[in-house]
């Protein structure tokens, strides 16, 4: 595969996917006490963190895999560009959900997730709008 051949945003969405993945090990959460101190990565944070990160991982796997020419992903009306798009959204809405559902003892790791799922979803729009797509139904058209 040729990386060179990718799109700006199609680069900036495989970063973002790349550094969720590793995220997925770093602390989320972490509480100090003397001595004692305990972290909890993303797997122990419960859904909207590992949820969020897989999900917006899929977005980026999903221009990863029309990249390397080994599949154009398309779900129904979606085609690739615009189906990384929706993953990385909705794993970015979900991991900022999580950030406001428990703020308290945050760690970097959610910090992270939160740039990362947003540099997927900013990515896969570039990517999208560089491939000349519009999300279907907000074409602009009239009603009738």
């Amino acid at each position: 595969m040729n990386f060179s051949k990718l799109s700006m945003g199609a680069k900036v969405a495989l970063i973002g996917g790349a550094v969720l993945v590793i995220n997925l090990f770093l602390p989320w959460y972490s509480v100090s006490a003397g001595p004692f101190s305990v972290s909890l990565n993303a797997f122990d944070a419960e859904f909207f963190a590992w949820g969020g990160s897989f999900v917006a991982i899929a977005g980026a796997v999903v221009l990863l895999l029309k990249a390397m020419g080994t599949k154009d992903v398309n779900a129904g009306q979606f085609k690739t560009e615009q189906l990384a798009l929706l993953l990385g959204g909705v794993g970015f809405i979900l991991i900022v959900l999580r950030f406001l559902t428990e703020s308290s003892a945050v760690s970097f790791g959610l910090f992270i997730g939160i740039a990362a799922s947003a540099a997927v979803t900013y990515g896969a729009f570039m990517a999208m709008k560089d491939a000349g797509l519009k999300m279907p139904g907000m074409g602009g058209g009239s009603a009738s």
